[in-house]
């Protein structure tokens, strides 16, 4: 079975948090929250269908980034900090090329916040992507179901990130009918070594093919899980074997060349 490599980005990676002032910087400043870019892949043709938007904190080796927004949220700035994240990512997405996707991250709290509506909303449309994160309870979800309707009306398409972990993933699928459900690393790793793990995901995507779902498989590490996804017919994946995050001014000149990543073709 395939060894995971360390990710300081995972969830649920333990890191110490940064102190208090770090964060002040960072909401204060200019450029000390970057965004990187990370290709999100069609299997079936090899096409880049989109990039997730991943905040970085340059200056800073230490934590990752999910210690940032956890240490954010515990002085009640999680809301400021998403903020700042998705003022940043939304600047990529008049860059991509026509038709490519752009996918944020955002928590239902969050979401619920005007200034976050005011953001996504002139830029709401079929090439943006909100991934709701998984960390973090929806508190009541008659609230964030017409907040999304809204959104969703414009073009935006929502999607469940980190599935198979965090807070009630199937409650997620079943109340919000997301477009794409993403597949935590924990259910991916693995999964060519592990008949579990495979029936797993082979039961959601049946779900996600009777419902009209896209299908993303998160974390890919390595070839023989990659193959396990193809034969089980998982639509899109990203990971560090496709294609590492990366600054947006080294990633923008490799999707608008066109390239596709290489696919895997396997005998039928």
């Amino acid at each position: 079975m395939p060894v995971a490599r360390p990710r300081t980005d995972a969830p649920g990676t333990a890191a110490p948090l940064p102190n208090p002032r770090a964060v002040s910087g960072v909401l204060a400043g200019d450029g000390l929250l970057q965004a990187h870019l990370q290709p999100i892949v069609d299997l079936a043709t090899g096409d880049i269908w989109g990039v997730e938007a991943l905040s970085r904190f340059p200056g800073h080796p230490q934590p990752g980034p999910s210690a940032w927004f956890a240490s954010a949220a515990g002085d009640g700035r999680g809301v400021a900090l998403e903020e700042l994240a998705l003022r940043t990512a939304l600047e990529v997405l008049p860059r991509l090329p026509e038709r490519m996707c752009l996918t944020v991250n955002l928590s239902a709290r969050s979401l619920l916040e005007p200034s976050i509506r005011e953001l996504l909303s002139p830029a709401a449309g079929p090439c943006l992507v909100v991934e709701l994160t998984e960390h973090e309870q929806v508190l009541s979800y008659p609230d964030l179901l017409e907040v999304l309707a809204s959104l969703r009306a414009d073009g935006l398409k929502l999607a469940i990130d980190d599935f198979g972990a965090g807070h009630s993933s199937l409650q997620h699928v079943l109340q919000l009918e997301p477009d794409v459900v993403k597949l935590d690393l924990a259910l991916v790793q693995g999964i060519g070594g592990s008949a579990r793990r495979a029936a797993l995901v082979e039961a959601v995507r049946g779900f996600c093919t009777a419902t009209g779902t896209a299908l993303v498989a998160e974390g890919v590490e390595d070839a023989e899980d990659l193959a396990a996804l193809v034969r089980l017919g998982v639509s899109h994946a990203q990971g560090w074997f496709l294609a590492r995050p990366a600054p947006v001014e080294v990633v923008l000149p490799v999707l608008e060349s066109g390239v596709r990543l290489p696919a895997l073709v396997l005998p039928s």
